[in-house]
C-alpha cells in the first residue's frame, strides 16, 4: 500500500483523481456505445473485458490510503462499478439478448485469464524462465481464486442489478438518478462483502478492505448514476425490439426487459398530451379496480375532482395558449401536493380527477385543501398578468360513506363539486364534518 497521505491537500486530490477516473471511464465507455452503429458493440465488449481484468489485478495488488484506516482501489472503486454500469445500460437501452452477450464475454474473460495465471505461474517456477522485471508468483497465484469468486459475484452481480432496476421501477419510475443509484449501490455492497471475503479474509487489512471498499463504491455509485441519467435523458436512442429466446436465466431477463418497455409504452398512451397526468380513458379503467380492491379489504377510498374557476374568461381573455399554459401549471400543483401512491388524471377540458387509495373523508379534505391552496402559488406569473388569482372548487367523496362503485363515486364528487360552484367557488366541498 502507498505511504499515508501528507494532508488534506493530498486527499483531496486523491479523490478528485477518483472522480476523475469515473468520468474518463464512463465518456469513454457511452462513446463506444453512442458508435455502435458505425462499430458495432464488439470494441465496448473488449474494453469491458479489459475493464474487468484490470479491475481484478488492481483489486489485488494496488491501493491508495485515504486516511489512516481507509485504502481504496482504483481497481475496485471506480473500475469494477463501471462493469455494472455498462450492463445495466446496455439492458436499459438495448434488450436482455445484448446484456446477456455482455455478461457471457465477461464471464469468459474471466475464465481465460484464470487459467492463463496458472500457465504463468507454471512458467515463473521453471528454472528456463528470464524474468528480468521480477514478477511475482504470488500476482498470478491470485488469478485463479479471483476467478472463482470474482465470476460467481459477477454472475449473482448482474442478474440482481436487472432485478433490483426493475422492482424499483414500480415505486421511482419517474427518478431516474435514484432508480440508477439505489440499484447499483446495492449491488455494489453485497459484491463487495461477498468477493473481499473470499478473497481477504485471512489477512489483517481485510476489515479495512471491506469497509473502505463499501464506502468508495457507494460513493462512486452517485457519479456513475448521474452520469447515465444525464445520457439517457439528453442522448437517448431507439430501443430494439425484445427478441424470444429458451433457458432459465434468458426468461427471466426477457421477461423483465418486456415488462419494462411493455409498461413505458403503456403509460406513454395513457398519459394526457398536454398535462402529463394520466387520461379519462387510464382513470376509467383505473377506478373499478381501485372500488373493487377496497371493498374487499375494508379500507376507505376517496375521490376528488378538481374544476379551474372561471376557466372559460380565461381562454376568452387570453387566448387558448395561455389557458393551456394554466393547465399545465394546475396539473403540476395537484401532483406536488399529494402523495407518491395517489392517481391524477385529466378528467375532461379543465376538470381533473384524484384517485386516493386508502384515505378517509377527513384525510380526503386536507389533501383537497393542499391542493386549493398550491393553485394560486404555481399560477402566480399568470396572476401577475390577469390581475387575480386562479382557484380551483373541488368535490370530495369518500367510499363506502359516499357510494358503493366507481359511477357512483364520481357522481358523488361532481355533484359537491358544483354545489361548491353554486356556494361561490374556491372551495372545497367533502362529506366529512367540516365545513
Amino acid at each position: 500500500m502507498s505511504a499515508p497521505p501528507g494532508g488534506t491537500e493530498d486527499l483531496l486530490q486523491q479523490l478528485g483523481l477518483v472522480c476523475l477516473e469515473v468520468v474518463l471511464v464512463a465518456s469513454l465507455l457511452l462513446t463506444l456505445f453512442r458508435l455502435r452503429g458505425r462499430f458495432g458493440l464488439a470494441p465496448i465488449h473488449t474494453t469491458l473485458g479489459v475493464i474487468s481484468q484490470m479491475s481484478s489485478l488492481l483489486s489485488a495488488s494496488v491501493y491508495v490510503r485515504i486516511t489512516p484506516d481507509l485504502v481504496l482501489s482504483p481497481g475496485s472503486t471506480v473500475l469494477f462499478p463501471a462493469v455494472l454500469f455498462v450492463v445495466l445500460f446496455v439492458y436499459v437501452r438495448e434488450d436482455a439478448r445484448q446484456a446477456r452477450r455482455l455478461i457471457y464475454g465477461l464471464v469468459a474473460a474471466n475464465f481465460v485469464i484464470g487459467l492463463l495465471g496458472l500457465l504463468a505461474t507454471w512458467h515463473l517456477r521453471s528454472p528456463a524462465v528470464f524474468n528480468p522485471i521480477g514478477l511475482p508468483e504470488k500476482l498470478f497465484l491470485l488469478q485463479p481464486r479471483l476467478m472463482v469468486v470474482g465470476t460467481l459475484a459477477l454472475l449473482g452481480d448482474t442478474i440482481l442489478i436487472v432485478i433490483l432496476y426493475e422492482l424499483l421501477g414500480r415505486f421511482l419510475a419517474r427518478r431516474m438518478f435514484l432508480r440508477v443509484y439505489l440499484s447499483m449501490a446495492a449491488v455494489l455492497a453485497l459484491d463487495t462483502l461477498f468477493f473481499v471475503t473470499g478473497s481477504f479474509y485471512e489477512l489483517p487489512q481485510y476489515g479495512s478492505i471491506l469497509l473502505s471498499d463499501t464506502l468508495g463504491k457507494c460513493a462512486v455509485s452517485v457519479l456513475y448514476a448521474a452520469i447515465l441519467t444525464v445520457y439517457l435523458q439528453r442522448f437517448d436512442v431507439p430501443l430494439e425490439p425484445p427478441s424470444l429466446f429458451r433457458g432459465r436465466v434468458r426468461e427471466l431477463f426477457q421477461a423483465l426487459t418486456y415488462r419494462e418497455k411493455y409498461e413505458a409504452l403503456r403509460e406513454q398512451a395513457s398519459l394526457d398530451g398536454l398535462t402529463g397526468v394520466y387520461n379519462r380513458a387510464f382513470l376509467d379503467g383505473l377506478l373499478p379496480l381501485e372500488v373493487a380492491s377496497a371493498l374487499r379489504s375494508g379500507r376507505p377510498l376517496t375521490v376528488m375532482l378538481v374544476d379551474v374557476d372561471h376557466f372559460k374568461s380565461i381562454n376568452d381573455t387570453f387566448g387558448h395558449a395561455e389557458g393551456d399554459a394554466v393547465l399545465v401549471a394546475i396539473a403540476r400543483a395537484i401532483r406536488g401536493s399529494v402523495r407518491a401512491s395517489d392517481v391524477v388524471a385529466r378528467y375532461g377540458g379543465e376538470e381533473f380527477a384524484v384517485v386516493l387509495p386508502e384515505t378517509s373523508a377527513i384525510e380526503g379534505r386536507g389533501l383537497a385543501e393542499r391542493v386549493r391552496a398550491a393553485v394560486p402559488l404555481e399560477c402566480r406569473p399568470f396572476d401577475a398578468r390577469a390581475g387575480r388569482p386562479t382557484t380551483v372548487t373541488i368535490g370530495v367523496a369518500t367510499l363506502p360513506d359516499d357510494a358503493t362503485s366507481a359511477e357512483a363515486i364520481l357522481r358523488a364528487a361532481d355533484e359537491r363539486l358544483y354545489a361548491g360552484k353554486h356556494d361561490g367557488r374556491d372551495r372545497v366541498i367533502a362529506g366529512d364534518a367540516g365545513a
